[in-house]
């Protein structure tokens, strides 16, 4: 697939680009670049590999799915303006009129 002006141009529309001059041709030759590597890509015979998920062995990945809800610290209290022990309590805001 060849990367032209035209191309070029309707992806700088499309993601909002203003490119000039050198920028503009620096990001062709990018692109370019971008797809001719796909493509060698694609020309690997990969008929019956299966995809990766990890490189390597998964480290730390999986661990047992649990709810926890811990406790608050009673720290978190000391430096609350007003508290019952459970709620921090904040006075109203953002209300208008009574």
């Amino acid at each position: 697939m060849k990367i032209d002006q035209s191309l070029l141009d309707s992806l700088c529309e499309l993601s909002r680009l203003e490119l000039q001059g050198e920028e503009k041709e620096a990001l062709l030759a990018d692109l370019q670049r971008i797809v001719n590597f796909v493509e060698k890509i694609n020309e690997l015979p990969l008929e019956g590999v299966e995809p990766l998920r990890f490189v390597g062995e998964p480290a730390g990945y999986l661990r047992e799915d649990a709810p926890d809800s811990p406790e608050p610290s009673p720290l978190i209290y000391q430096n609350a303006p007003k508290s019952d022990g459970l709620y921090i309590r904040v006075p109203k805001f953002g209300v208008k009129g009574g």
